[in-house]
């Protein structure tokens, strides 16, 4: 008993505790110790990533435009006659039948313009009459009566000529008598053609020039067209509706002095509804007539999606202002809808226009790429492990990438190319 309390007096002596600062070192040696044993465990253990498997899809490229929802079929209905609005017989969302009286226009000031017109035309024409001035009653007279006398002395000598002339074949008389008979007679004949011309200059003497009967002719035929003009406008100025149809775009109010041309209202049919959207000119290329596009309403409870169909494609591009002020050079697409009960007029929907389709070919997403030796690579798993896989890309969207080259079906890619601890060679384990 006695030698073992000796030892155990003796244990302090033995066992010793370094000293502080080669304890510090013993401390710093033991971490180092642990991180290299939980690197090499780190690097031993495979890098969890989330991966893609490829196979073919259908790739698919377009954009998505705004477009305004209007009715298939409208007119738009214009005042022919400035002035006031008179009376409007119908409102925004009232159905017309053809025929239906729209509105009316003022005419008042029409019908004076009109009333004036005519008296300028009665007027003329007066003036027109006072140029020709009847002839002289008396002094017509008096030349009848001569011309009257003139015939009766050409009748007298006509038979004293024919009794001469059978004397003279008798032999009864001479020839100098006969021929004084038939002077006699060529005088009295020239006699009746003086007073007849006589006549005729007095009648000349009151008629007016041609000049002048061309010039109020003229002027009535402006009258008339003038006349015309106005007629037309009065009658213009009750506008009926040329087919049934709905009303809408109304915004003036009884009153309103509006000028001449001015749009008053639209009238639509309720049986279809187009879309207008204005695309840019360099996309406007790739839309063909006929092609399907998909279109999308939002709502309160989430977006509704149905298809349209492109009706036409504008030939030339117009000026516009987008959104963010720039100036764009756009082309206007009209797009058919089809049957859709909760569509509202001039709403917006989103055009989602596909211009390329290629089906199955390798999809992989852009995120997926990353630049390597002047083209692109992915990290794809082989054997477990990450290898650099270069690719030769094709057609892209906005979302995915067409792989031409370097992938194969079920080849197994990263999602993220920029993990963290990632390196060729690095064990990987695929995340489901």
């Amino acid at each position: 008993m006695a030698i073992e309390k000796t030892k155990l007096k003796l244990a302090p002596k033995m066992f010793k505790l370094p000293k502080l600062k080669q304890r510090k070192y013993l401390i710093m040696g033991g971490l180092a110790l642990l991180i290299l044993i939980y690197i090499a465990v780190s690097s031993a253990m495979p890098l969890p990533v989330n991966v893609i498997t490829v196979h073919p899809q259908d790739f698919t490229k377009g954009f998505t435009e705004e477009g305004e929802v209007m009715a298939a079929q409208e007119w738009s209905i214009f005042n022919s006659v400035e002035g006031k609005l008179e009376s409007l017989k119908v409102q925004n969302g009232d159905s017309v039948k053809k025929g239906d009286v729209l509105f009316e226009m003022n005419t008042v000031d029409l019908k004076y313009q009109l009333d004036g017109l005519k008296a300028q035309f009665h007027s003329l024409e007066g003036q027109r009459l006072q140029n020709y001035k009847n002839p002289n009653d008396a002094q017509v007279a008096q030349q009848k009566l001569v011309i009257e006398q003139a015939e009766k002395d050409v009748h007298k000598e006509e038979l004293n000529l024919s009794r001469m002339k059978a004397l003279y074949d008798a032999g009864s008389i001479s020839l100098v008598q006969y021929e004084e008979a038939q002077t006699s007679f060529e005088k009295s004949n020239n006699v009746l053609e003086q007073q007849t011309l006589g006549l005729q200059l007095i009648y000349e003497q009151n008629k007016a020039s041609q000049g002048t009967e061309l010039y109020y002719s003229n002027q009535k035929k402006a009258l008339q067209a003038q006349i015309d003009q106005l007629v037309d406008k009065i009658n213009k100025a009750n506008v009926v509706a040329l087919q049934d149809g709905i009303i809408k775009d109304i915004t003036l109010k009884e009153g309103n002095v509006i000028p001449q041309g001015q749009q008053i209202m639209t009238v639509f049919t309720n049986d279809g509804y187009k879309l207008e959207s204005y695309v840019l000119a360099s996309d406007s290329l790739d839309i063909k007539v006929g092609s399907t596009v998909q279109l999308i309403q939002r709502t309160s409870t989430g977006n509704q999606l149905f298809e349209g169909k492109v009706e036409a494609v504008g030939v030339s591009a117009i000026e516009r202002i987008s959104p963010l002020g720039l100036k764009e050079n756009r082309v206007k697409v009209t797009i058919l809808l089809a049957a859709f009960s909760a569509v509202v007029l001039g709403s917006n929907l989103d055009v989602k226009y596909t211009t390329l389709e290629e089906p199955n070919k390798l999809l992989i997403p852009k995120t997926a790429l990353f630049p390597y030796q002047e083209g692109d690579a992915v990290w794809m798993i082989q054997e477990g492990k990450a290898k650099i896989q270069p690719v030769k890309k094709g057609h892209e969207n906005d979302s995915h990438v067409m792989i031409e080259e370097g992938l194969a079906k079920d080849d197994i890619i990263l999602q993220d190319p920029n993990l963290k601890d990632l390196k060729e060679g690095k064990r990987l384990k695929a995340l489901l």
